[in-house]
Protein backbone atom coordinates (compact mmCIF):
# COMPACT_ATOMS: atom_id res chain seq x y z
CA UNK A 1 0.00 0.00 0.00
CA UNK A 2 1.18 3.52 -0.96
CA UNK A 3 1.77 5.64 2.56
CA UNK A 4 -0.58 8.12 1.23
CA UNK A 5 -3.29 5.59 0.99
CA UNK A 6 -2.45 4.15 4.69
CA UNK A 7 -5.25 4.64 7.41
CA UNK A 8 -4.52 7.67 9.52
CA UNK A 9 -4.97 8.60 13.48
CA UNK A 10 -7.10 11.40 11.55
CA UNK A 11 -9.41 8.35 10.00
CA UNK A 12 -10.17 6.21 13.08
CA UNK A 13 -10.57 9.43 15.30
CA UNK A 14 -13.62 10.67 12.60
CA UNK A 15 -14.84 6.99 12.85
CA UNK A 16 -14.93 6.35 16.66
CA UNK A 17 -16.04 10.52 17.44
CA UNK A 18 -19.04 9.58 18.68
CA UNK A 19 -18.46 7.02 21.04
CA UNK A 20 -15.04 8.22 22.51
CA UNK A 21 -17.03 11.98 22.99
CA UNK A 22 -19.52 10.04 25.21
CA UNK A 23 -17.06 7.58 27.18
CA UNK A 24 -13.60 9.28 27.45
CA UNK A 25 -14.21 11.15 30.20
CA UNK A 26 -15.38 8.21 32.29
CA UNK A 27 -12.38 5.91 30.49
CA UNK A 28 -9.35 5.01 33.44
CA UNK A 29 -6.84 5.49 31.72
CA UNK A 30 -7.87 9.00 30.35
CA UNK A 31 -9.95 10.33 33.33
CA UNK A 32 -7.79 8.19 36.18
CA UNK A 33 -4.07 7.94 34.63
CA UNK A 34 -3.38 11.34 32.16
CA UNK A 35 -5.89 13.80 33.06
CA UNK A 36 -4.96 14.32 36.72
CA UNK A 37 -1.23 13.74 36.20
CA UNK A 38 -1.53 16.46 33.04
CA UNK A 39 -3.80 19.13 35.31
CA UNK A 40 -1.33 18.52 38.18
CA UNK A 41 1.19 20.45 35.78
CA UNK A 42 -0.85 23.18 34.87
CA UNK A 43 0.02 26.43 36.05
CA UNK A 44 -2.00 29.11 36.88
CA UNK A 45 -3.94 30.20 33.38
CA UNK A 46 -5.82 32.95 34.40
CA UNK A 47 -6.50 35.27 31.93
CA UNK A 48 -3.92 33.41 29.71
CA UNK A 49 -3.96 32.45 26.22
CA UNK A 50 -3.83 28.70 26.18
CA UNK A 51 -3.50 26.63 23.18
CA UNK A 52 -4.99 23.00 23.17
CA UNK A 53 -2.82 21.13 21.21
CA UNK A 54 -5.11 18.38 19.83
CA UNK A 55 -8.22 19.08 21.59
CA UNK A 56 -10.09 15.76 21.17
CA UNK A 57 -13.79 16.04 22.24
CA UNK A 58 -12.73 19.33 24.39
CA UNK A 59 -12.09 17.52 27.94
CA UNK A 60 -8.84 19.86 28.87
CA UNK A 61 -10.44 22.85 26.95
CA UNK A 62 -13.32 22.85 29.10
CA UNK A 63 -11.01 22.15 31.92
CA UNK A 64 -8.69 25.44 31.02
CA UNK A 65 -12.09 27.58 30.58
CA UNK A 66 -13.43 26.47 33.88
CA UNK A 67 -9.94 27.95 35.24
CA UNK A 68 -10.23 31.58 33.07
CA UNK A 69 -7.71 30.75 30.43
CA UNK A 70 -8.23 32.09 27.03
CA UNK A 71 -8.31 28.89 24.62
CA UNK A 72 -7.76 28.57 21.13
CA UNK A 73 -8.36 24.48 20.51
CA UNK A 74 -7.15 22.36 17.55
CA UNK A 75 -7.67 18.64 16.34
CA UNK A 76 -7.01 16.85 12.90
CA UNK A 77 -9.80 15.29 12.83
CA UNK A 78 -13.21 17.19 11.67
CA UNK A 79 -15.20 15.41 13.72
CA UNK A 80 -13.81 15.64 16.74
CA UNK A 81 -13.48 19.66 16.64
CA UNK A 82 -17.37 19.19 16.05
CA UNK A 83 -17.73 17.76 19.41
CA UNK A 84 -15.12 19.83 21.33
CA UNK A 85 -17.51 22.95 19.82
CA UNK A 86 -20.26 21.38 21.09
CA UNK A 87 -18.70 21.07 24.47
CA UNK A 88 -17.26 24.27 24.64
CA UNK A 89 -19.40 26.69 22.98
CA UNK A 90 -18.95 29.91 22.24
CA UNK A 91 -16.37 30.24 25.31
CA UNK A 92 -13.35 29.02 23.12
CA UNK A 93 -12.63 29.09 19.47
CA UNK A 94 -11.93 25.22 17.89
CA UNK A 95 -10.60 24.66 14.51
CA UNK A 96 -9.34 21.85 12.29
CA UNK A 97 -5.45 21.79 11.89
CA UNK A 98 -2.97 18.86 11.88
CA UNK A 99 -0.24 19.44 14.25
CA UNK A 100 1.89 17.55 11.37
CA UNK A 101 1.94 20.75 9.54
CA UNK A 102 2.91 24.46 10.22
CA UNK A 103 0.25 26.65 12.21
CA UNK A 104 -0.03 28.88 10.18
CA UNK A 105 -2.80 30.50 11.81
CA UNK A 106 -0.85 31.55 14.55
CA UNK A 107 1.45 34.71 15.24
CA UNK A 108 4.65 34.24 16.80
CA UNK A 109 4.78 34.43 20.40
CA UNK A 110 1.14 34.23 20.72
CA UNK A 111 0.24 31.51 23.78
CA UNK A 112 1.49 31.90 27.14
CA UNK A 113 0.77 27.72 27.73
CA UNK A 114 0.48 24.81 25.21
CA UNK A 115 -1.06 21.53 26.62
CA UNK A 116 -0.87 18.48 24.46
CA UNK A 117 -2.80 15.58 25.77
CA UNK A 118 -1.94 12.01 24.32
CA UNK A 119 -1.49 13.51 21.01
CA UNK A 120 1.89 13.70 19.92
CA UNK A 121 2.81 9.63 19.09
CA UNK A 122 0.33 10.66 16.23
CA UNK A 123 3.15 13.21 14.67
CA UNK A 124 5.95 11.75 12.44
CA UNK A 125 8.62 14.92 12.93
CA UNK A 126 8.82 16.08 15.81
CA UNK A 127 11.56 18.39 15.41
CA UNK A 128 9.23 20.53 12.96
CA UNK A 129 6.77 20.39 15.85
CA UNK A 130 8.64 21.46 18.22
CA UNK A 131 9.88 24.02 16.50
CA UNK A 132 6.18 25.24 15.67
CA UNK A 133 5.31 25.31 19.26
CA UNK A 134 8.68 27.20 20.31
CA UNK A 135 7.46 29.74 17.58
CA UNK A 136 4.37 30.06 18.69
CA UNK A 137 5.01 30.29 22.55
CA UNK A 138 5.82 33.13 24.06
CA UNK A 139 9.49 33.82 26.12
CA UNK A 140 9.52 31.70 29.38
CA UNK A 141 5.82 30.17 28.13
CA UNK A 142 5.16 26.63 28.90
CA UNK A 143 4.82 23.37 27.21
CA UNK A 144 2.82 20.76 28.70
CA UNK A 145 2.44 17.06 27.14
CA UNK A 146 2.29 13.81 27.44
CA UNK A 147 2.60 10.38 25.45
CA UNK A 148 2.20 6.81 25.29
CA UNK A 149 5.23 5.95 27.49
CA UNK A 150 8.01 4.13 25.18
CA UNK A 151 8.98 1.56 27.39
CA UNK A 152 5.77 -0.18 28.08
CA UNK A 153 5.10 0.27 23.72
CA UNK A 154 8.23 -1.12 23.46
CA UNK A 155 7.83 -4.23 25.44
CA UNK A 156 4.35 -4.66 24.57
CA UNK A 157 4.44 -4.35 20.33
CA UNK A 158 8.29 -6.25 21.03
CA UNK A 159 9.71 -3.22 19.13
CA UNK A 160 12.98 -5.00 17.03
CA UNK A 161 15.07 -1.77 17.01
CA UNK A 162 14.35 0.67 19.77
CA UNK A 163 16.40 2.62 18.16
CA UNK A 164 14.46 3.90 15.22
CA UNK A 165 11.28 5.78 15.14
CA UNK A 166 8.24 3.40 13.13
CA UNK A 167 5.13 3.71 12.45
CA UNK A 168 2.99 0.81 14.52
CA UNK A 169 -0.89 0.04 14.74
CA UNK A 170 -3.13 -0.38 17.73
CA UNK A 171 -6.18 -2.29 17.52
CA UNK A 172 -8.65 0.11 19.23
CA UNK A 173 -11.86 -2.17 20.56
CA UNK A 174 -13.30 0.25 23.27
CA UNK A 175 -15.29 2.68 21.68
CA UNK A 176 -17.56 0.28 19.61
CA UNK A 177 -16.14 -0.73 16.34
CA UNK A 178 -12.96 -1.94 16.40
CA UNK A 179 -10.68 0.75 14.34
CA UNK A 180 -7.39 0.51 13.66
CA UNK A 181 -4.96 3.04 15.10
CA UNK A 182 -1.61 4.08 13.74
CA UNK A 183 1.20 5.97 15.42
CA UNK A 184 4.73 6.48 15.83
CA UNK A 185 6.75 4.80 18.17
CA UNK A 186 10.15 6.57 19.39
CA UNK A 187 12.98 5.81 21.60
CA UNK A 188 13.68 8.04 24.73
CA UNK A 189 16.43 10.30 22.97
CA UNK A 190 13.91 10.86 20.06
CA UNK A 191 11.19 12.04 23.04
CA UNK A 192 14.04 14.76 24.48
CA UNK A 193 15.76 15.74 22.34
CA UNK A 194 13.30 17.34 19.82
CA UNK A 195 12.48 19.24 22.42
CA UNK A 196 15.70 20.43 24.01
CA UNK A 197 16.76 21.19 20.19
CA UNK A 198 13.85 23.61 20.16
CA UNK A 199 15.25 25.82 22.87
CA UNK A 200 12.86 24.17 25.18
CA UNK A 201 14.36 23.34 28.84
CA UNK A 202 12.84 20.33 30.47
CA UNK A 203 11.10 21.07 33.70
CA UNK A 204 9.40 18.20 34.85
CA UNK A 205 9.16 14.64 33.88
CA UNK A 206 6.36 12.32 35.63
CA UNK A 207 5.19 8.70 35.03
CA UNK A 208 1.69 8.85 35.95
CA UNK A 209 0.66 5.83 38.33
CA UNK A 210 -3.33 5.57 38.65
CA UNK A 211 -6.01 6.27 41.19
CA UNK A 212 -8.04 4.90 43.92
CA UNK A 213 -10.82 5.82 41.26
CA UNK A 214 -9.08 3.58 38.11
CA UNK A 215 -8.71 0.68 40.85
CA UNK A 216 -12.27 0.60 41.49
CA UNK A 217 -13.22 0.41 37.68
CA UNK A 218 -10.10 -1.76 36.56
CA UNK A 219 -9.06 -3.76 39.52
CA UNK A 220 -6.77 -5.99 37.39
CA UNK A 221 -5.33 -3.60 35.45
CA UNK A 222 -4.89 -1.34 38.09
CA UNK A 223 -2.27 -3.80 39.82
CA UNK A 224 -0.32 -3.80 36.01
CA UNK A 225 -0.34 -0.26 36.05
CA UNK A 226 1.09 0.90 39.44
CA UNK A 227 4.17 -1.55 38.27
CA UNK A 228 4.94 -0.56 34.84
CA UNK A 229 4.84 2.79 32.92
CA UNK A 230 1.84 4.02 30.58
CA UNK A 231 2.02 7.26 30.04
CA UNK A 232 5.08 10.13 30.14
CA UNK A 233 4.02 13.50 30.71
CA UNK A 234 6.36 16.35 30.46
CA UNK A 235 6.55 20.44 31.52
CA UNK A 236 9.22 22.29 29.73
CA UNK A 237 9.82 26.49 29.90
CA UNK A 238 10.90 28.38 26.37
Amino acid sequence: MDSADEPTAQDAYDELAEEYAARVDEKPYNADLDFPAMTSLVPNVDGKRVLDAGCGSGRYSEWLLDRGADVLAVDASEEMVHHARERVGNRAHVRRADLGEPLGFAEDNEFDVIVSALVLHYVEDWRELFAEFARIVKPDGVLLCSLQHPIDDYRRLEIENYFEVERQTDTWSSFGTPVEMPFYWRPLSEVINPILEAGFQLKTITEPQPTAEFKEKRPVRYEKVMRRPTFLCLKAFR
